[in-house]
């Protein structure tokens, strides 16, 4: 009896906020992922394509229309997606890979780790990429470790939780518009939020200098050489890109050493001189995620990149 009064009450609950979600969800704007995926099924044999993959920081730091805005030729797409790792960007760079047109991928250089974030199953949903998760287990080259099994009471209780999320974004983009400072399903999410008084979490030249003596991590620098091995002149490119920010610095120790050992031609080794100017609490969201205006300084520095490189991908 008491699993049945249960059981309803959560039936009810479920259907009052897929009501709710459906009545705010004609409120909140279209949806960034049916933009992209109309943008990508136009590419064509002619196309010049430049996309972003990387966690939460890729998202809040790579500003895409900023760049479009400021080459000739090139589409830009962020690709962003919360808590994406190396793992999961070298997967979706594969399926970048067999898009038509000549492609340029820039990937953040973080973690390697297996297992991935319920957003980039989703994206892959949305994206229509066939036969996935079986595709990704075979890129992996061994199968991923099982997740805990939910009973079915424990599924919808699940669910209510990730409704009522969604709810108050939903509320918030419509109170709040310009200045919701959530994450959009994927890519550039930008926030005038700055909540950090100390540039402490940024990466400095000093701090480079002193972690590239670190010990090595071989399977880091193995798995970004392999996507590197796969390039084709004039229609595949990868740069990797380093993170300027890191809630702890010694995240910057693991993975210096193999940044640097990746060519020169496939990474953006950021100068002195951009360093300080983007090492500015002004510029951060919080200790690890810029702010629109550290968007701006940092997509300045990749436009100034891809200007200065661009003629070695055509």
């Amino acid at each position: 009896m008491k699993f049945a009064l249960k059981l309803t009450f959560w039936i009810s609950v479920m259907l009052l906020f897929t009501c709710a979600s459906i009545l705010f969800s004609r409120f909140s704007g279209n949806s960034t992922i049916s933009t992209l995926k109309q943008s990508i099924s136009k590419l064509d044999s002619s196309s010049k394509s430049i996309f972003f993959l990387g966690s939460s920081r890729i998202q809040r730091s790579v500003n895409s229309t900023l760049i479009e805005d400021s080459l000739r030729d090139w589409q830009v797409y962020n690709l962003g997606l919360l808590g994406n790792t190396l793992a999961q960007n070298i997967f979706l760079a594969h399926y970048i890979k067999s898009l038509p047109g000549n492609k340029v991928v820039f990937i953040e250089f973080t973690s390697y780790i297996s297992s991935y974030p319920e957003t980039f199953e989703k994206a892959m949903e949305y994206l229509e990429l066939p036969n996935f998760p079986n595709s990704y287990v075979e890129f992996l080259g061994k199968p991923l470790t099982p997740t805990k099994n939910y009973s079915f009471l424990e599924d919808l209780e699940i669910a209510f939780w990730k409704a009522m999320i969604q709810n108050q974004n939903a509320i918030k983009r419509i109170v709040f518009q310009d200045d919701f400072n959530g994450y959009h399903e994927i890519g550039y999410s930008p926030t005038n939020r700055n909540d950090v008084v100390s540039k402490e979490s940024f990466l400095s030249l000093e701090k480079w200098q002193e972690f590239a003596q670190s010990k090595l991590d071989t399977n880091l620098f193995e798995k970004a050489n392999q996507i590197l091995k796969s390039q084709k002149q004039k229609e595949f490119n990868v740069v990797f890109l380093l993170p300027v920010t890191a809630n702890d610095q010694v995240d910057f120790e693991g993975k210096i050493p193999a940044f640097n050992h990746l060519p020169k031609d496939s990474k953006w080794e950021y100068k002195e001189q951009f360093l300080k100017e983007i090492a500015n609490p002004a510029h951060l969201e919080n200790k690890n995620h810029m702010n629109s205006l550290g968007a701006f300084v940092y997509s300045q520095g990749l436009v100034n990149y891809i200007k200065a490189n661009e003629k070695n991908w055509q």
